[in-house]
């Protein structure tokens, strides 16, 4: 079963992708999410919010991660 122990955060300070194929540094305060085994960054908490509220109507439309059903 995939979970949270899978998809570990990075480290501070670090660079991270973000589901809008952004780079950014990773602080504590980064937005993310654990979905279906992966984690997933955030440019910021309003696309993170919109990512719950609904996958495949977020900035991750069309990636396979989400399209799978």
């Amino acid at each position: 079963m995939s979970g949270v122990q899978d998809a570990p955060l990075a480290e501070t300070g670090s660079q991270v992708i973000t589901a809008c194929k952004g780079v950014t540094q990773f602080e504590q305060a980064t937005p993310n999410a654990v979905y279906r085994g992966r984690r997933i960054y955030f440019c910021l908490q309003s696309c993170l919010e919109t990512f719950k509220a609904d996958p495949k109507n977020s900035c991750l439309v069309g990636d396979p991660l989400v399209e799978e059903s």
